[in-house]
């Protein structure tokens, strides 16, 4: 899939056509909005000899198609580029975007003379995984960075870096297409038979597209279902449990799932999101939300638990808030 096929970086590919790009570019926003295939994008377009870039047919876009353009590197969070282990004396494992060991042997390359093209261009992919150490390291290179050199950061969270890397980058925040541009983008995949209610909102495009993949289209809209239908009154305690017991999701997913629940409920009824058609319990009983936000908080307090004693009862720990989420709906 070519970069012309993720219609919500539009804007952003156009505001970049003329290769004006910092020594230092954040690239953030949630998880599968492809920032990764733009951050690509724009390496090879710098990289690039002519003035239409990119190409598709110099030397460096062909050196670039084949992994082995000398003026470029990468990270990510379990590989980097074969160039990498050459000038590194560390394991190969160690050579990955969120140790320090991957991010010194990056800075090395960056400041090797180009070989090919007019600029020098590093990648690092996963970076919302590098630890203190690690951006430190990198805020070395960042403070002494020529104009020829170039080095993208991409993230899956949003202000997640030390203030002086910020400050030494330009951003580009990447943000969830609207409802009808995510429709529209899941028909032209072919996926006529799905829409953005098959899914938790805010669900970003490629993790829409995993989903359909790996036949877990439907599960985002049982969940609901079955959770809207207890609060209804419709569904057991004991059909509930049932339920969380055959689908095929661990249980710090099923926590998940009735947080999200929660949450969609409190957005419906404080006007956040519009109403959900599967989601009516919101429009049949008056709910106060703070009770609401509350039970939310007890939930995340117990996922926390959940990471440090990953042993816990389920069935105990599910029939206490089930217990609770009937008492307020």
């Amino acid at each position: 899939m070519t970069i012309k096929h993720y219609p919500w970086l539009e804007n952003t590919l156009k505001k970049y056509e003329q290769r004006n790009f910092a020594s230092s570019i954040i690239i953030e926003g949630e998880s599968g909005l492809a920032k990764s295939e733009l951050a690509s994008h724009f390496a090879k377009r710098l990289l690039c000899s002519q003035i239409d870039a990119p190409c598709d047919h110099c030397n460096s876009c062909n050196y670039y198609e084949a992994s082995s353009h000398p003026d470029f590197c990468f990270l990510s969070s379990d590989s980097c580029s074969s160039s990498l282990y050459s000038i590194s004396k560390a394991k190969k494992d160690s050579i990955v975007s969120k140790k320090i060991e991957g991010v010194r042997a990056l800075n090395e390359y960056i400041g090797m003379s180009n070989s090919v093209s007019q600029r020098r261009v590093a990648v690092i992919y996963d970076a919302h995984l590098m630890n203190v150490n690690a951006q430190n390291a990198l805020l070395k290179t960042l403070e002494e960075l020529p104009a020829n050199k170039h080095i993208f950061i991409v993230s899956n969270k949003r202000n997640y870096f030390l203030p002086t890397i910020y400050s030494r980058s330009s951003i580009i925040s990447i943000n969830n297409p609207n409802a009808d541009t995510l429709n529209q983008w899941i028909i032209d995949q072919g996926y006529i038979d799905y829409s953005v209610l098959n899914f938790a909102p805010d669900s970003t495009p490629l993790e829409i597209k995993r989903l359909i993949n790996d036949d877990l289209a439907n599960q985002y809209l049982e969940i609901t279902q079955t959770l809207n239908s207890f609060c209804l009154g419709k569904v057991s305690n004991s059909d509930l449990i049932k339920f969380f017991k055959d689908i095929s999701i661990n249980y710090d997913e099923k926590i998940n799932a009735i947080i999200l629940f929660l949450k969609i409920c409190l957005a419906i009824s404080t006007d956040f999101y519009k109403p959900h058609p599967v989601i009516t319990v919101y429009a049949e009983k008056k709910v106060k939300s703070r009770i609401v936000s509350d039970l939310i908080e007890d939930l995340l307090d117990y996922k926390m638990q959940l990471m440090k004693v990953p042993a816990l009862n389920e069935q105990i720990g599910l029939n206490h808030f089930l217990f609770k989420i009937k008492n307020i709906f």
